[in-house]
């Protein structure tokens, strides 16, 4: 089963921030960042700590 949303995740991991992870998918940070805020509510869990 193909999910969107862990690929997503896979993709920040790798890259190391979200608007790395958005240039390499050919997406922009906020559908990314939405993405990971779908999968993080759907898991019960943050998956990453934000930082600036």
């Amino acid at each position: 089963m193909y999910n969107s949303q862990l690929e997503t995740f896979l993709r920040v991991a790798d890259a190391g921030s979200f608007n790395k992870a958005a240039a390499e998918s050919f997406m922009t940070p906020t559908a990314v960042i939405k993405q990971i805020n779908l999968l993080e509510e759907s898991l019960g869990v943050s998956l990453f700590e934000r930082t600036h």
